[in-house]
């Protein structure tokens, strides 16, 4: 799983995706908190609200910054599975002036779950 890898090794690890062809597309897939609910895979954590609302945000926005920025540590306490495929789009996506459209979030059984689009 993705959730070991550095910050640093998810970017560049896009950065090639991203250079790999003139045109590339990407499907990213990744859970957000498993934190949310005492009924939650990890039970209750106060931090997981923001976190996903922060995830939220960045995919909304298409926020390659705040997606870089998330903390390894705090997602792997999370549970948030998303944090590694996150920074991998957000390093193949860094300078690409693309638009972010989030067009659903929900968090059934505690988990962040968000569908988005960048284009």
């Amino acid at each position: 799983m993705g959730e070991g890898l550095d910050q640093e090794r998810c970017a560049t690890a896009g950065r090639a995706v991203a250079g790999s062809a003139g045109r590339v597309a990407l499907l990213v897939m990744g859970d957000g908190s498993a934190c949310r609910t005492v009924k939650a895979p990890g039970y209750l954590d106060d931090r997981a609200v923001p976190f996903d609302t922060n995830v939220a945000a960045a995919l909304a926005e298409a926020d390659t910054g705040a997606l870089a920025a998330l903390d390894p540590e705090l997602a792997q306490i999370l549970k948030a599975a998303g944090r590694a495929p996150w920074q991998v789009l957000a390093g193949a996506a860094e300078g690409a002036g693309l638009g972010g459209a989030l067009l659903h979030e929900s968090a059934p059984y505690g988990v962040g779950y968000f569908v988005a689009t960048w284009t």
